[in-house]
């Protein structure tokens, strides 16, 4: 994409690292309902990364560094699951294709799960991954990321081309 100038670059930031950090906090605040959209949280650092990929590395970490104050438990999550498939959607998609961006996001994302759910002690399934064998989690961790990925990088290219059709993106 193309080079933004220091005042967008900060401007789009700071909106989409606003609206990461509602997103993200919402299980906290409306348990509920945040429930549904904090996996909307990949969406804002997704779209950052598409316009540059520093400006998406950049909302991801200050979005944790603002939920480290709010939920450190809502800020590693969305430093292992949800900032990192979006940045690693955001940066593929466009720049690669969508095989790639799924491939490489399910890989991502199985990752960040294993690592939250066996060495942070963040269960990504609830009490599901106690009860199974280790290699029994991990296929089911990897078939969930495919399908929620794939379901991810559709919907975002979608987004992101009404986006490019109404001149709101270039």
């Amino acid at each position: 994409m193309k080079e933004m100038k220091i005042v967008r670059f900060i401007s789009v930031g700071g909106l989409l690292t606003s609206l990461t950090v509602l997103l993200q906090s919402a299980p906290v605040f409306l348990p509920a309902i945040g429930l549904a959209l904090s996996p909307l949280s990949t969406l804002p650092i997704a779209l950052a990364t598409v316009f540059n990929i520093s400006l998406g590395i950049t909302v991801l970490f200050s979005s944790a560094l603002i939920l480290t104050i709010v939920s450190p438990q809502e800020a590693i999550i969305l430093l292992f699951t949800t900032g990192l498939l979006g940045t690693v959607m955001g940066t593929l998609l466009y720049r690669k294709g969508i095989i790639v961006s799924i491939l490489s996001s399910t890989i991502i994302l199985s990752i960040g799960m294993i690592i939250l759910t066996y060495i942070v002690g963040i269960s990504a399934f609830g009490g599901l991954t106690g009860t199974l064998s280790f290699p029994i989690t991990l296929i089911i961790f990897f078939i969930f990321s495919l399908v929620y990925v794939s379901i991810w990088n559709i919907c975002f290219r979608k987004f992101t081309n009404y986006l490019i059709k109404i001149n709101l993106i270039k």
